[in-house]
């Protein structure tokens, strides 16, 4: 139907109808050839409805007019918001909250007189929305009507002429609920106003609260993160005054005010002339204080100084319908985390440059690639196997979306140092490798990273064979997530797996999956939000997040040094058991040497993997010949018209089936025709290839049921439909564990006819029994589970009588799982003694920055910054009261004071337990309450000492009472 519209109203306001119907009592023929197309009944009347023509616009002027006449006026707005209004509400707010104690008592503010009207402007009523009414506040324009609001402790919902004004502490009220809850404006506009219309309190017209609230909120929300950009900068000017010259280069890499931030980027200068950093910059610091923060961010014995992960989430996506990124004026968060769209585009365009297209692979002999531990054929078979699971996301992504997800670098405490907002459909390398170019971009040239991956191989093998990131690739060591080790193969896990890689501890490198689970209340909303909205939006979230981890940075080292003692005390018994037996710690580790160099390199069974596949075939060619001639020898029994008929058929199947085996045959070599021999006449060597074939395939049908698991478990949005899918998904996955068991019983089958046959010597020579399946631990897999090891299966007969005891010998195998294990907590040990000592280095550093800026602030009387500084040295003694008793447990020898003073930890911890509320006048009574009775006539004294008992009590645990009785 066309988009033009009619009505019976005026045509002033045309477009205010349903498009494409006209009323019954306009005459056709006023259209012209305009044909009605149907009959609408309607409650207004009857409509007609009016068809398509040639030529036929989707917009008539007027609208096209209306909409850019909003778009300017928006622009116009932000314009007038962000360069005039909030710069210069950020000092009069400062001093607001230090005259109101962080808005707690808005009195006076309320209270305060403003002009009602004068010579030198207008009047202006403005509606204002507190928790339990409506009030109407009339302004003169002769000074700024948003600042006029801002002092009597409201937020205007237009920067020039306001109607409506919201109370600050709603709109922090709404603000923190937001960040703690999937945001939605207007559920909140549409509970307040019937919450006010109870009340006898409502605008002029219902359901117009919506948009102007969201107006002032979007903008509060940018005025408090201007305020607390403004107090860092207050912060990084004294630091700057204590700092050496390089260390004023490294303050570069902040993010801009918000005035500088139309690029939202965080780079280090590239200037040949800047001196290189001798310490991580102030951005990384701040991101993490643990990763980055302490002194000694080197250490020349660990092989990684730093521990990240990458990964990428597509359930955060933005629909194409909101229109891209240049639709809408631009807002920035003035310290996103984001790297800048420009830097994405400049690695894609190198990475497309350097890159062939691909092309058709051509079956050939496996070997090493330069630089890499792992044969081809196994990194192949790994990117096949996540390049297939990732097939249905790559084709839907682009098709209804224009932002397709987020791909993340997180350090090992799940804090976030950058998001890319990826735009194309599937997981682009070019997406990781300009994450890792920007970290670089921020640490000295002496610090090393660990990069822990889902594909971590993958982007290995591109960096060495196509030359990315050549200039810091010496200082990566990669390595894949825990979670995902389950999709490579055995040789690769090998290398890559975090357990058995040196240098990541117990790392698991699944921080972004934990990421993305605590930003899933947002899917819905930024699912149909604008670009800018959504990129801000996930900036003050992850904000939010950095606040909550921060505090619990202490419980989590403590959390994580209590399992890693227990982790290494296990494996210390099992070490302990098998040093017993005369196996020493040497042998383990030239064992497990032993086993790498094996099992990584392309083995003489790999490269004849097609070979093998054609003898299976020949195998079961020749038992289908078999069948073929006994059907035939039946058939020519009955000696009827229709058995004849019956027999030259079976006779071309059977001619076809031994022409077949002449082929495949003749194509074998030399060696492969002895082998086949040998298993025509060989039923032990036969049984073993089957159940190589069959464990194979469970291997395969593993990998594609933990793939599905995967997709079920990041599933986040709980809609009914989504519910109904996700319990449709888990039935199909039940049904699937049937089958799999099936072959897992074949399977041990096999082997177990494989065991009568080496028990009844009917078995080449040094004959192995394969390892049986647990059905219990089946769908695990885990890195140490039997199922990747194929012993017995592919072991070369003439050199059975020598099987390595990495293999044969079950002492030496499990040696080696516990010393691997017990070397990883060594690791994760001394990773958290740095750890704690960053933590305090950190402290203590930012300890005196505050002091030092909160001196200078009260010294030159500006008492709202002394204020600002003083609440941050609050927020810092929580944390030392947080952090402080929980990491003591951690051996490491540090100085016990982290910078505040004994009297200082002492009010911190009593106001931390004591109550804080108003008190009313108490009410007299009359001695109706004994227990109350016998508190009041404690002596002063006798009161004085319980309540010291009380606090002594409450901060035994923290270790502050000694300082409290001095």
């Amino acid at each position: 139907m066309s988009s033009r519209i009619y009505k019976k109203y005026p045509k002033a306001k045309a477009a205010q109808l349903q498009p494409g119907l006209i009323p019954e009592r306009e005459h056709p023929q006023a259209h012209g050839s305009r044909a009605l197309e149907g009959k609408v009944h309607a409650p207004g009347g009857i409509f007609f409805h009016v068809g398509d023509q040639p030529g036929d616009e989707l917009d008539i002027p007027e609208d096209v007019e209306e909409r850019s006449k909003a778009q300017k006026k928006k622009e116009q707005q932000w314009k007038k918001w962000s360069e005039e209004v909030i710069p210069a509400m950020i000092e009069p707010y400062l001093s607001l909250l230090e005259e109101t104690d962080a808005l707690r008592d808005l009195t006076a503010a309320r209270n305060r007189k403003l002009c009602a009207g004068c010579v030198e402007g207008s009047t202006l009523q403005v509606s204002c929305i507190y928790f339990d009414k409506i009030e109407k506040v009339n302004l003169c324009t002769c000074s700024e009507p948003a600042l006029q609001l801002l002092s009597l402790g409201l937020f205007p919902c237009a920067p020039s002429r306001p109607t409506l004004a919201v109370d600050l502490n709603m709109l922090d009220l709404v603000r923190g609920l937001f960040l703690n809850s999937a945001p939605n404006v207007t559920a909140w506009c549409e509970t307040l106003e019937g919450f006010l219309s109870a009340r006898k309190f409502k605008l002029t017209t219902r359901d117009t609260l919506r948009k102007r609230f969201g107006n002032a909120l979007q903008w509060y929300a940018t005025l408090e993160d201007s305020k607390n950009q403004w107090m860092h900068k207050v912060i990084n000017n004294v630091q700057k005054e204590n700092r050496t010259v390089t260390d004023t280069i490294q303050d570069q890499a902040r993010p801009g005010t918000q005035a500088e931030a139309t690029e939202p980027s965080t780079p280090v200068a590239d200037d040949a002339n800047t001196p290189p950093l001798d310490r991580p910059s102030e951005y990384l610091r701040e991101r993490c204080p643990v990763c980055f923060g302490g002194k000694d961010w080197h250490q020349p014995q660990e092989m990684v100084d730093a521990i990240v992960c990458i990964d990428a989430c597509f359930t955060q996506k933005r629909r194409k319908s909101q229109g891209n990124s240049t639709s809408s004026v631009p807002r920035h968060h003035p310290e996103t985390i984001f790297v800048p769209p420009s830097d994405v585009a400049t690695m894609q365009a190198t990475v497309e440059s350097i890159r062939p297209a691909p092309k058709p692979k051509e079956p050939a002999m496996d070997g090493y690639e330069p630089g890499m531990k792992v044969s081809a054929a196994a990194l192949d078979e790994c990117f096949e196997s996540f390049q297939a699971a990732d097939a249905n996301r790559v084709k839907a992504s682009t098709k209804f979306f224009a932002d397709t997800g987020l791909m993340a670098l997180l350090c090992r405490h799940d804090r976030v140092l950058w998001l890319v907002n990826m735009t194309s459909a599937g997981e682009k390398q070019y997406y990781a490798l300009c994450l890792l170019e920007q970290l670089f971009k921020h640490i000295p040239p002496a610090m090393r990273i660990g990069v822990l991956y889902d594909i971590g191989c993958q982007l290995h093998r591109s960096c060495i064979k196509h030359g990315f990131l050549q200039d810091i690739l010496d200082r990566i060591t990669f390595g894949i997530s825990v979670f995902h080790a389950y999709g490579h193969q055995w040789p690769c896990q090998i290398i890559y797996h975090p357990r058995k890689c040196p240098g990541f501890g117990l790392t698991d490198g699944e921080g972004c999956e934990r990421f993305w689970s605590s930003i899933k209340s947002l899917i819905p909303s930024l699912h149909v939000s604008g670009y800018y909205t959504r990129i801000y939006t996930i900036d003050t979230k992850v904000r939010h997040l950095d606040q909550i981890s921060l505090l619990g940075m202490g419980k989590w080292l403590r959390w994580k040094w209590t399992v890693t003692l227990e982790c290494k005390g296990e494996a210390s018994e099992v070490l302990d058991g098998v040093y017993a037996t005369e196996i020493t710690e040497e042998d383990l580790r030239a064992h497990w040497a032993n086993q790498v160099k094996e099992q990584t390199k392309p083995l003489p069974r790999q490269s004849k993997n097609i070979a093998d596949k054609e003898i299976h075939s020949i195998l079961l060619l020749k038992e289908q010949v078999t069948e073929y001639e006994k059907d035939i020898a039946a058939h020519r029994i009955c000696l009827l018209d229709l058995t004849m008929e019956e027999i030259q058929v079976l006779k071309a199947k059977l001619n076809n089936a031994t022409k077949a085996i002449k082929e495949k045959s003749s194509k074998l070599s030399i060696a492969d025709q002895s082998n086949l021999k040998r298993l025509l006449g060989n039923q032990f060597l036969h049984l073993r290839l089957n159940a190589l074939a069959v464990k194979q395939r469970i291997r395969d049908r593993l990998r594609q049921c933990k793939f599905e698991l995967e997709s079920l478990e990041k599933s986040y949005r709980k809609t009914v439909n989504r519910l109904k899918l996700e319990a449709h998904a888990g039935q199909q996955l039940k049904r699937k564990e049937p089958g799999i068991q099936n072959l897992a019983r074949k399977y041990n089958k096999l082997c177990q006819e494989m065991e009568k046959l080496i028990q009844n010597r009917r078995a080449p020579r040094g004959a192995r029994v394969p390892p049986q399946i647990e059905l219990g631990s089946l769908f695990k897999l885990d890195v140490d589970d039997d199922i990747w090891q194929d012993i017995g299966l592919m072991d070369e007969m003439d050199e059975s009588s020598n099987i390595p005891e990495w293999l044969g010998d079950d002492d030496v195998r499990k040696g080696i799982k516990a010393l691997l294990l017990f070397d990883r907590c060594l690791e994760e040990e001394q990773r958290l003694i740095k750890e704690w000592k960053a933590m305090q280095d950190w402290f203590i550093e930012e300890w005196q920055h505050v002091q030092k800026a909160l001196d200078k602030a009260r010294g030159d009387n500006q008492t709202a910054y002394a204020y600002q500084l003083q609440n941050q040295k609050e927020h810092l003694l929580c944390l030392c009261l947080a952090w402080e008793p929980l990491v003591r447990a951690i051996p490491c020898d540090l100085p016990d004071s982290w910078g505040p003073s004994e009297q200082e930890l002492l009010n911190a911890r009593i106001y931390e337990v004591s109550e804080q509320v108003l008190q009313k006048a108490s009410i007299s009574r009359q001695g109706n309450n004994d227990e109350e009775s016998s508190d009041e006539e404690l002596s002063d004294g006798e009161s004085e000492d319980k309540e010291e008992a009380d606090i002594l009590d409450t901060m035994e645990e923290s270790g502050f009472a000694d300082g409290f009785r001095l």
